[in-house]
């Protein structure tokens, strides 16, 4: 129980603990006043009671020694102490001292043992309640068994320690005739005795008492058979003479039955109020000569009746115990067996429990009958079959293989499943082991992803397409140099095709004019074929296709292709490319395409200019850790604040007639790459575009290829 819990618990039962509240609190007054009347009370209770209690002891004491089979004062503030405030103890303390002075001086002992005795006895109750505080905290429970032996230990301990003290006073002042060890022998079992007597059912009694004026009438009827069911065999067995000696030993297990029904059906609060009355019944008995214990009250030994008492009052304590965990178990069991059942049935995923043997289905939820599509038709649908059996055979052994045995789990694994109509879906499978009714069983959870992978599929389609036609519409900037880079080769073709005509009329032929002229021919079909297919290529639509790519080739092909655009716009351009640079994994196309974005929208940031200040550098880099950089940096105005944070958002553009998705899909491709594209302003004037990828691994192998693929 947490500390607060166990607070709020000790106030509620507890009508003392409101001592401390501040005295600017609201109602702190009144509630004051309250509370002090309350630790008056009980201070005033506590020395009523203990006066009882030594009265009571005196009168059991045997002549030599000054020791009783019971000494209840002791047993008494040790459970007053235990359910009070700690700082009341000090009250308590200081109220039994008139009571104890008033009971011991009226049986002319010493007054300098009666303060001794006072002395030890304050002080088993203050290290049985310390320790018990200390280990179990406020408020004690008996309701565990940790609680019960804490307070047994505690009783046992308190009195060991404090009967050194009360020995050592009563040998130095010479009361009495026992010995030392003798008399602390007698003083520890006494003193035991006492407070497993007296100290639960302080504790327990002062935890239930509302509980008590709450009970049901038939519970009080029941309580009240019980004890007197009860005494009436303690009586016959302990206060009679049919167990003097000679008796059958067989009576002093009659009220077993009681202690074991108080147990079960009202649990540690009447367990322990039904052993006092016992131990009382026994005292009373072995004190006027009835009993089993009569021979030890003849030969002034208290202890077998003692080891006797305690013996029972243990056995008791552990079995009242020991039934509320019991009980507070199978209320938890139920509690949790109510949630998994709520959870099961309404849980919006797909839920079976299998046996793990034959993967045989015990029960599934609604779900999991909707995911299937399991038949509805009277008298009901057909029992459910194994979830390896609904999986597409490709799959099957994925999951055999993934749960490696049938005691083992998987969690979140992407399968492709078929239910009763032949639809295929594509699902999480997670598996979990269980224990149900002592056999292995597995929890399957299904829960369908087929909506999540087709709408995926459906963004990676629309990603694709918008590429393609920002490429496409890239492609426009283009249009003017493309027909012009086209129209000079197919201009040379004619020209050259015309002469060699001119040349086969002269006679006699000059076949080097025309040979020269086939050549020249040859080279433009060429140079339009190479313009054409790069064309077509930046044109076409499809996955993209990774492979191995020469950066430095990549920079020269899109230079050329756009030399049309530089040259139309004047705009120079220098290209500083690094030796040796290594090869990246990438697709050219987009890579071509990032490429081409930049330049253009670097043409288009300084066309407003003078000619002479345009200018385009082109560069490429690599560095220790493999990667590799491409820069594209400009002469134009740049880009200010407010732009830099938003330059690759989507639709966010500087164009008068732009669109604003060049750089955002320029972007998205460096990070398809495993890359980043970034962004700043130069010294001076004009912006940098720096376009970092990682190189290769060893053996042609890199890890994005590997993801790619798989």
């Amino acid at each position: 129980m947490r500390n607060a819990d166990a607070r709020a618990l000790s106030q509620e039962a507890n009508p003392f603990t409101a001592l401390g509240r501040r005295s600017d609190e609201p109602g702190s007054a009144a509630a004051g006043d309250e509370t002090l009347n309350h630790a008056l009370f009980l201070a005033l209770l506590v020395a009523i009671l203990y006066f009882v209690g030594a009265k009571v002891g005196l009168a059991l004491t045997f002549s030599p020694f000054p020791l009783a089979v019971l000494w209840p004062p002791n047993a008494i503030v040790f459970g007053a102490l235990l359910i009070a405030p700690t700082r009341w103890w000090w009250v308590l303390l200081l109220a039994v001292l008139p009571a104890h002075l008033l009971a011991e001086t009226q049986e002319s002992v010493p007054v300098s043992m009666v303060l001794c005795w006072y002395v030890s006895n304050m002080s088993e109750a203050l290290i049985g309640a310390g320790l018990v505080r200390y280990l179990a905290g406020q408020p004690t429970r008996l309701e565990t068994v940790h609680g019960v032996t804490i307070v047994c230990c505690a009783a046992a301990t308190a009195a060991v320690l404090s009967s050194f003290l009360d020995a050592t006073f009563v040998t130095l002042i010479g009361w009495g005739k026992a010995e030392f060890w003798a008399l602390w022998k007698s003083r520890v079992f006494t003193n035991t005795l006492s407070s497993l007597m007296f100290v639960p059912v302080a504790i327990t009694w002062a935890a239930g008492a509302k509980r008590l004026r709450q009970a049901e009438q038939a519970r009080v009827l029941e309580a009240a058979i019980l004890f007197a069911g009860l005494a009436t065999v303690g009586i016959l067995a302990f206060d009679s003479t049919l167990t003097n000696a000679g008796a059958l030993p067989t009576l002093l297990y009659l009220p077993i039955p009681f202690f074991v029904w108080a147990a079960l059906r009202f649990g540690p609060a009447v367990a322990s109020t039904a052993f006092t009355l016992i131990a009382a019944l026994v005292i009373w008995g072995a004190g006027h000569g009835q009993g089993p214990f009569v021979h030890a009250v003849a030969s002034q030994n208290t202890l077998p009746i003692q080891i006797f008492l305690i013996s029972v009052a243990v056995l008791v304590l552990f079995l009242a115990a020991m039934v509320q965990e019991r009980e507070a178990a199978i209320q938890s069991l139920r509690i949790s067996e109510g949630l998994f059942a709520t959870a099961f049935k309404s849980s919006p995923d797909a839920m079976a429990i299998s046996r793990s043997i034959d993967g045989q289905v015990i029960v599934v939820n609604d779900r999991w009958l909707q995911l299937l599509s399991y038949p509805r038709a009277l008298p009901g649908p057909p029992p459910p079959i194994p979830l390896l059996a609904h999986l597409v055979e490709a799959d099957r052994p994925k999951l055999l293989s993934a749960m490696g045995g049938a005691g083992s789990g998987v969690r979140d694994l992407e399968l492709g499943l078929s239910d009763f109509n032949g639809l295929a879906r594509r699902v999480l499978v997670s598996v979990t082991p269980i224990q149900l009714q002592g056999a292995p069983c597995l929890i399957n959870v299904v829960r369908d992803i087929s909506a999540q992978r087709q709408a995926e599929s459906e963004a990676r389609e629309q990603r694709l397409q918008l590429t393609h036609l920002s490429r496409v519409a890239s492609l426009t900037t283009f249009g003017g140099t493309l027909a012009h880079e086209l129209t000079q080769p197919l201009t040379a073709v004619l020209n050259n095709a015309q002469a060699a005509v001119l040349f086969l009329e002269h006679d006699p032929v000059d076949m080097a004019e025309i040979r020269s002229a086939l050549v020249d021919i040859a080279d433009a079909a060429k140079r339009a074929g190479h313009v054409i297919d790069h064309l077509r290529l930046l044109m076409q639509k499809g996955e993209a296709e990774f492979g191995v790519v020469d950066l430095n080739r990549l920079v020269g092909d899109v230079i050329q292709f756009a030399h049309g655009v530089l040259v139309s716009g004047e705009v120079a351009v220098s290209v500083d490319l690094a030796p040796s640079l290594p090869p990246i994994a990438g697709d050219a196309v987009q890579l071509e395409q990032l490429l081409l974005n930049l330049i253009s929208n670097a043409c288009d940031a300084m066309k407003h200019q003078d000619p002479a200040q345009r200018g385009i550098t082109v560069s490429t880099s690599h560095s220790s850790d493999g990667s590799v950089q491409l820069l594209v940096a400009d002469t134009g105005p740049g880009v200010d604040g407010a732009g830099l944070d938003s330059i690759f958002d989507p639709f966010y553009t500087t164009k008068e007639h732009g669109l604003g998705l060049g750089l955002a899909i320029s972007r998205k491709i460096a990070q398809a790459h495993g890359g980043t594209l970034s962004m700043e302003n130069r010294r001076g004037a004009g912006a940098t575009f720096r376009l970092q990828l990682p190189g290769r691994h060893r053996e042609g192998e890199t890890a994005l290829e590997s993801d790619h693929r798989a």
